[in-house]
């Protein structure tokens, strides 16, 4: 039978059908966008620094713009959410689409903000880096433990129960501070003391963004309060400035004297991350939060969080983490990031701002091997926390490939959900290696449960951070322990094996190295500002945190990230504010950066932990580890003043009329040469070096009055450096001398970045700034 006349049908009925399928598709795609204009969501109308001092007459500003626009007071008061009018001015309100293009014609706007969702990014990790306090009754005599200084912590809130936040050595709360301690669920006004000295929480902009209730009782158990759900704020707190808990551990493991950085320093809570998607932060909610901190008096911001490449300007977008770290700079509280955990990929560093601390983490001299014995009486080791019930005994041993519920598939090789065979697996310790970043240990170990099995043995890459896994015992290892591993599989008729507990080794294992999952620079947005500033632990760091459940545990966890590690940068601020109250944030930043350390515990240089285990460079861990102590005495600073950052952000293309919205101050952009690289930053970066670049920096003099200092310069490969004048004298009446750097490429090919550094000496102080050098032959590759 001919076929042609029904083909012919059924192809004009289907063309018939993609059409009326793209007239739906059009009519769909008209109704969105009517829906989008017509939906209100919450705009951020930032309005750079405050006209008015009074806060109440700023706040009546910015509801006369809002009545102006929505044409009646009621329905303003219905669309704000916050007034920022401490710190900068603008306010947080639901706008549509339309509305929000109009009000950012207004005079004295400088852009509208969509609020957008953000992310959170000890018993040893303070005697590895240098800070000492062997009890409560030891003080501190370079900084008294930061007596009198406060920091406030942005972050999922507190748990105030802790015994870190004990004030029972604690001095009167400071006569400057202004911050109340908000009332809520579970949280009263008893749950501050001469520690905990204010606590607020921030919920309208996350509430809107996310159209999800949190309320009281609810299925999460959240907390409409300063109470901390998620536990990320309360062990971040506590390592900032927790004060002295004897005997502190994790079901036992890492015991020992728990502290912060600054046992005496006062904190006070901003909660604007709530237990959405483990853990959210809302841009409004933020803002509101730098906005009160400012407000309220603290010395110091711990903020552990941050945006997601690709990075927003630091003026005219949507970087609310610079603008409110900016107006907070300007009142000189020094404001502490982490640099993200996207490593070890480059190009990754977030909080890249000049005006901020950024810090990357890395790991310490402890750890947590555990044996997984084999049934040959062959001993290989990996790491864990779990420290429940074990078998104690021999059990079958499996590779999760030999039991796949589906042998078709590759799901059971790193055991995701529902690939394994129950019969085949209960009863045995199963062994599966990671294949994607969509898997890991601890779903693994759901999967293994689920199935029947009684252990996992995890082998993935290297990853810094050791998570517990409570259903069944957990073990990681890397590709090399695992073949082996799957090699005793292979070869023996009934496989085997039993897995120990684990324990805690101290100054056994070759530390610091920087942690693979620490995001790395160089930095996109502003590539002659090196980031990360500085690096501090940051690896199974054992803190404060909330009890879970029934279970009652000891009110401590092991936590890895550069959440982590910000707090411990944050707390050693905080020292050093209480020894040199004067000092500004750009001071503390350079006594902080030119005192690290760029060499472990073994005598050899900071490796990092990525796919190489190369030795570190400076988009690795800035100007290297932390050293709290040699920081106190620095010798010289690299001081910016608010102008310098004026005429960086002109030197970024900003346009003169929102930095001086910005700055509060009227800016005129002066024409220099180099002016991102002659900001006087505590490192030296050169992007772009073609033949020959000068960069101008100056230094003040914090150590004896009457001294010399002779420049000693480790040039990058393929380049020479020449500093004028090669000697600083500092006398009575001289204490800040100026010098150029001149860098001059060697290189007839195209290259990537290389380091160096300039360290001026004394003899006694050695301030060391760390140089990132790149040589361009060509601007495109139409120039090749």
């Amino acid at each position: 039978m001919d076929s042609k006349p029904r083909n012919w049908r059924w192809a004009r009925k289907s063309h018939l059908l993609v059409i009326s399928a793209l007239l739906l598709l059009q009519n769909y795609l008209v109704i969105s966008e009517i829906f989008a204009e017509a939906t209100n969501n919450v705009h951020i109308v930032y309005m750079g620094d405050k006209i008015y001092d009074d806060p109440e007459t700023t706040k009546k500003y910015h509801h006369k713009m809002l009545t102006s626009l929505l044409g009646s007071k009621e329905a303003a008061r219905n669309s704000i959410l916050y007034s920022y009018k401490h710190g900068f001015s603008g306010f947080a309100a639901r706008l549509t689409k339309s509305q929000a293009e109009e009000i950012a014609k207004f005079p004295g706007v400088v852009h509208v903000i969509p609020n957008r969702i953000h992310k959170l990014h000890t018993t040893r990790s303070w005697d590895f880096i240098g800070i000492n306090h062997p009890s409560s009754k030891t003080a501190f005599p370079e900084s008294n433990l930061g007596q009198g200084i406060i920091i406030g912590v942005i972050d999922s809130g507190i748990w105030p129960e802790s015994e870190s936040f004990n004030d029972e050595a604690m001095g009167p709360i400071p006569s400057r501070w202004k911050g109340i301690c908000q009332v809520g669920e579970h949280f009263n006004s008893t749950n501050c003391n001469k520690k905990i000295i204010g606590a607020r929480w921030f919920i309208k902009g996350i509430k809107d963004e996310t159209k999800k209730l949190i309320h009281a009782n609810n299925s999460n158990h959240e907390f409409l309060s300063a109470r901390d759900r998620v536990g990320h704020g309360t062990h971040t707190a506590s390592t900032a400035a927790g004060y002295f808990v004897e005997k502190a551990n994790y079901r036992g493991l890492a015991s020992g004297l728990a502290r912060g950085g600054a046992p005496l320093v006062h904190l006070a809570i901003y909660k604007a991350c709530w237990d959405i998607s483990v853990g959210s932060c809302a841009d409004a909610d933020v803002l509101k939060a730098f906005d009160k901190a400012i407000h309220d008096g603290v010395d110091v911001l711990s903020i552990s969080l941050g945006i997601n490449i690709p990075l927003f300007s630091y003026v005219d977008q949507r970087d609310t983490l610079s603008i409110g770290s900016f107006h907070a700079n300007a009142k000189r509280i020094t404001v502490v990031c982490s640099a993200g955990n996207d490593g070890p990929i480059s190009q990754t560093i977030t909080n890249t701002a000049p005006w901020l601390i950024t810090v990357a983490a890395t790991t310490i001299d402890r750890t947590f091997p555990t044996a997984i014995t084999l049934g040959n009486n062959h001993t290989v080791w990996g790491q864990s926390i779990d420290t429940g019930k074990h078998n104690n005994g021999y059990v079958g041993l499996t590779y999760s490939e030999r039991i796949a519920l589906d042998p078709t598939e590759d799901l059971a090789k790193d055991c995701q959900p529902g690939s394994l065979n129950a019969t085949k697996a209960a009863g045995k310790i199963v062994l599966c290696l990671s294949e994607s970043d969509q898997q890991d240990i601890f779903s693994a170990s759901v999967t293994v449960r689920e199935a029947g099995g009684v252990g996992l043995i995890y082998a993935q890459f290297h990853q810094d951070g050791v998570n517990q896994c409570d259903l069944i015992p957990c073990i990681k290892v890397d590709y090399e322990v695992g073949t082996q591993v799957l090699s005793y599989i292979r070869r023996a008729r009934f496989p085997t094996a039993k897995l120990s507990f684990p324990k805690t080794v101290i100054g056994k294992w070759t530390s610091p190295q920087v942690a693979s999952f620490s995001s790395r620079g160089p930095s996109t947005m502003s590539p002659t500002v090196l980031k990360p500033d500085i690096a501090a632990p940051g690896v199974d760091i054992l803190a404060a945190f909330p009890p879970r459940g029934t279970t009652q545990n000891s009110g401590f966890a092991l936590l890895s990230g550069t959440s982590m590690s910000c707090p411990h940068v944050a707390g050693i601020t905080a020292l050093i504010k209480s020894k040199h109250p004067t000092w500004s944030p750009a001071a503390i930043r350079s006594a902080l950066v030119t005192t690290a350390s760029q060499t472990g515990n073994d005598g050899d240089v900071i490796s990092e932990q990525g796919s190489t285990r190369k030795a570190a460079d400076p988009f690795d861990i800035g100007g290297g580890l932390v050293n709290p102590n040699k920081a106190m005495d620095p010798g010289l600073l690299y001081e910016i003043s608010p102008q310098e950052y004026i005429q960086f952000l002109c030197s970024m293309s900003y346009s003169s009329k929102s930095i001086s919205r910005l700055s509060k101050t009227s800016t005129s952009c002066k024409k220099e040469k180099n002016p991102g690289m002659n900001l006087n930053l505590p490192s030296i970066t050169v992007p772009n070096l073609k033949k020959t670049v000068r960069v101008m920096r100056r230094v003040r003099n914090v150590g004896n009055v009457t001294a010399t200092y002779k420049a000693i310069v480790k040039a990058p490969y393929g380049i020479k450096v020449r500093v004028e004048p090669e000697i600083l004298r500092f006398n009575s009446s001289i204490q800040v001398l100026s010098f150029n750097v001149i860098v001059v490429s060697t290189q007839k090919l195209h290259g990537d970045y290389k380091f160096g550094s300039l360290t001026w000496t004394d003899g006694t102080h050695f301030v060391r700034s760390p140089m990132a050098v790149r040589t361009i032959k060509f601007e495109s590759y139409a120039d090749v």
